[in-house]
Formats: structure tokens, C-alpha cells, sequence
């Protein structure tokens, strides 16, 4: 979806609908719950694989000993420029799937 076709729905809602609250749903992990934030990414966002599943930043990544190689063969997960949503419960989504 793009941001225009997000704006369009949304202008085409009457006002008092605005003040609900926003909800996701995977059925790949059979989870829901409230949207946290949208967000940009300054920079390429990337995921080292770990636990919790955080994003960090190439500069982050250095800082935590990553090598550029190392780096390199990372996925960039969201690209520089592009707008992200977080969930709200994020923490407890992934604690659900660690156990």
C-alpha cells in the first residue's frame, strides 16, 4: 500500500471514525493489537537475527563490533526513506515465541 492510497482511505472516513484506535492482525503468527507509531528510517534499517527482533542502524551496528563485510551480508529489512509502523507490543509478541 502506498502512503497516497493509506490517505485517500483515510480522508474518506467520517471524523468520528478517526478516533478509534487502529489494530493490526498477522494470521501468519495469529496475533493482533494496537499500532504504536509510524515512523521513517533516516538510515537502512537492518536485523542481526537476534533476540529481541530490533533494527539497528549500520553506525549501531559498528558500535557493536559488526565488521563492514559482516555487515554487508546483512538484509536491509527497511530501506532509507521509507515510513514503518511499530507495534505496541512488540516485546511481548516476541516472549510469546521464545518460549
Amino acid at each position: 500500500m502506498k502512503l497516497k492510497d493509506l490517505k485517500a482511505w483515510l480522508d474518506a472516513l467520517p471524523e468520528s471514525e478517526l478516533e478509534k484506535e487502529l489494530i493490526y492482525n498477522s494470521t501468519e503468527y495469529g496475533i493482533s493489537g494496537p499500532l504504536g507509531e509510524v515512523d521513517y528510517a533516516h538510515d537502512d534499517l537492518y536485523y542481526t537475527g537476534d533476540e529481541p527482533a530490533l533494527l539497528h542502524t549500520k553506525r549501531e551496528l559498528r558500535m557493536q563490533g559488526y565488521s563492514a563485510g559482516e555487515i554487508n551480508r546483512l538484509d536491509v529489512e527497511i530501506p532509507k526513506g521509507k515510513y514503518y509502523i511499530e507495534l505496541n507490543n512488540e516485546y511481548s509478541i516476541l516472549q510469546r515465541f521464545s518460549s
